[in-house]
């Protein structure tokens, strides 16, 4: 079996993390912004607005996009090289990334389950996934 081509995950993960960081973007201050306000209001905040904040979200949605590369790279030999495998990795990183992080906020009663984001969450995650996974080529390829 051969190693993983870590460099070939690293730049399409962040290729993935470009289409993670604008999906969240658009999601989130555009799409979702007064449903989040509005969450937040009744627990007695504001959405943070500091660079800090949003180098950190950002650094984050790039973590996202090497990870969702890299499960696509270590799934591969079992399930093929392609877009059905990718999907199935972005899948697996929105389940635990995204529907995990619902379940539990909404659990908690911090937030109520946004139906509409977690759809559009999937799509990026899946979307993400594919293009990363599309810069992957194992090493001597």
């Amino acid at each position: 079996m051969k190693k993983i081509n870590f460099g070939r995950v690293i730049l399409g993960g962040f290729l993935a993390g470009v289409v993670y960081n604008a999906s969240a973007i658009l999601l989130h201050q555009v799409v979702q912004k007064a449903q989040n306000d509005a969450q937040l209001t009744a627990l007695g905040k504001v959405m943070p607005q500091s660079s800090s904040t949003y180098v950190v979200w950002t650094i984050l949605g790039f973590a996202l996009g090497i990870s969702s590369v890299w499960l696509y790279a270590a799934i591969r030999p079992r399930y093929g090289a392609g877009a059905g495998t990718a999907v199935r990795a972005g899948v697996a990183v929105w389940f635990f990334s995204e529907l995990f992080m619902a379940v539990v906020t909404s659990n908690l009663g911090v937030f109520t389950i946004q139906p509409l984001g977690l759809i559009w969450s999937l799509v990026g995650s899946i979307v993400a996934t594919i293009l990363g996974a599309s810069i992957y080529k194992e090493e001597g390829a």
